[in-house]
């Protein structure tokens, strides 16, 4: 028992290097042509740039009280319980 828990942490930890491997030069790649593409592109007028960071503020405002809401209701049991007619399965 002790040697098959043993190979399972010996792959679970592979697989999680494997997984890191692959991944980090696709981060790598993602950043480098985000990068690329940025400093091609030219420069947007104050304007853009304005409504642009007021359109970011009010999602990032708006996604905060949402979840604050989901908070305050599941503290304060406004949630319902579930309910269902099936009989459980055996």
């Amino acid at each position: 028992m002790q040697l098959q828990q043993t190979m399972e942490d010996i792959v679970r930890h592979t697989n999680l290097w494997l997984l890191g491997a692959i991944l980090a030069p696709l981060l790598v790649v993602a950043t480098w042509y985000t990068l690329a593409v940025w400093q091609e592109t030219p420069s947007m007028p104050f304007y853009r740039n304005a409504i642009l960071a007021g359109a970011a503020l009010l999602m990032l405002v708006s996604g905060c009280g949402l979840i604050a809401l989901m908070f305050y209701s599941r503290r304060k049991d406004y949630d319902e319980p579930v309910r269902s007619n099936r009989t459980p399965r055996e």
